[in-house]
């Protein structure tokens, strides 16, 4: 047997789970491989350490700490729902109409399609709408034509909102 054999059996030695033939195997190859009986003495220096370790963690009441969960919960129960305020449906609103006006007054511009008989260019062409509803000047607002679907995106933000967390 060789190390790369011999590694899994320390591990299942530090478990406990060798069958005696492995054991006599293992106990031949580590009596002639100090690679092997320094991992050995690491391993074990680790489980001690780790045993050590664990017996000095404070483990909790179980039955206390579930109180605790219990107490804090009904005290959630009993409290009063807060209610929304609704300036952020107004700014999402607002923004959500200016939208739809943007893409109905697009759509209503796209519709109008060449014929046949029409020329067709290959000049870039231009999102133009007829009338757009300003909001809040301290708004941020982008919009653009998507060129491979033609869907007119718009974003806005309002910049209170933003800042005010």
């Amino acid at each position: 047997m060789n190390c790369r054999d011999n590694e899994p059996l320390l591990l299942a030695e530090r478990d406990g789970v060798l069958t005696p033939d492995q054991h006599a195997a293992l106990e031949r190859h580590v009596a002639d491989c100090p690679a092997c009986q320094q991992l050995r003495i690491r391993l074990a220096s680790a489980m001690i350490a780790f045993r050590d370790d664990a017996i000095k963690i404070a483990t909790p009441d179980i039955e206390e700490e579930w109180q605790k969960v219990r107490a804090q919960l009904s005290n959630n129960a009993k409290k009063p729902a807060k209610p929304r305020p609704l300036a952020p449906v107004i700014w999402f609103g607002t923004t959500l109409a200016a939208a739809a006006a943007l893409a109905f007054a697009f759509l209503g511009h796209q519709s109008q399609t060449p014929t046949a008989a029409e020329p067709t260019s290959s000049a870039t062409e231009i999102a133009q709408a007829d009338y757009v509803e300003g909001g809040d000047a301290s708004a941020s607002t982008m919009v653009y034509v998507d060129k491979e679907s033609g869907w007119l995106v718009v974003w806005a933000t309002d910049s209170d909102a933003a800042t005010s967390g």
